[in-house]
């Protein structure tokens, strides 16, 4: 995974922990799964974290992105796309650093190249929790003028699922040698077949290789 969001942590081991955790995500097809899920994918994000020693909390938000004159709003009120809740939600480390493994939401109505996860150093403003300049000229800011009075019971109606990730993940990390082969295996069979031959892929083989549960989150 492109981890150069991560530039902007200064803590090189909290940069080294969360480009690993990253690269994990992607292989168990996290931010596909969760990505729009920012409620879920912020504690879990939170847990991981504080298991190796970061002092860490969700942090209600929104989020205002702009560019030239255009404004494109993600958790805020009155704002919430199809099959969204309204508000927003993101990790806050060691309260230096604001990071948000949850963007699959602009991936979706805003474009599609957006970054799968961003990160930057807290503002201490009283608005802005902190703002982040991307390309294109696109300025990104979390602010907390307004938080969903939803935010603490979407992450308990959530903490179930929450908990199944957490497993799965934690499985993952002892068992990441066969995990990977078995991913390899998966892919090469999911190759598309030669138009020469009559062999063709079994259906199950090329399903996604991530855990068989479903998971149940509001996005």
């Amino acid at each position: 995974m492109n981890t150069e969001f991560l530039y902007a942590i200064k803590n090189i081991n909290l940069a080294h922990d969360l480009r690993q955790i990253a690269d994990d995500f992607e292989i168990l097809d996290f931010f596909k799964i969760l990505g729009s899920s920012c409620f879920a994918m912020s504690a879990v994000l939170a847990d991981i974290l504080k298991e190796k020693g970061y002092a860490t909390r969700v942090q209600g938000c929104y989020a205002e992105i702009k560019q030239s004159n255009t404004v494109f709003y993600l958790g805020y009120k009155g704002f919430a796309h199809e099959r969204q809740r309204e508000g927003h939600a993101v990790c806050i480390v060691n309260e230096q650093y604001l990071v948000d493994f949850g963007l699959g939401t602009l991936r979706k109505f805003y474009s599609e190249d957006f970054s799968k996860a961003l990160a930057c150093e807290v503002t201490g403003d009283e608005a802005v929790l902190a703002s982040l300049s991307l390309d294109h000229g696109v300025n990104m800011q979390w602010r907390k003028d307004w938080i969903s009075p939803h935010v603490e019971d979407e992450l308990l109606a959530q903490a179930e699922s929450v908990d199944m990730v957490l497993a799965d993940y934690r499985d993952f990390q002892k068992n990441r040698m066969p995990y990977l082969i078995k991913k390899l295996f998966v892919s090469k069979n999911n190759q598309p077949t030669n138009t020469s031959s009559s062999v063709f892929i079994p259906e199950q083989a090329a399903r996604r290789t991530r855990p068989e549960k479903e998971y149940a989150f509001h996005e």
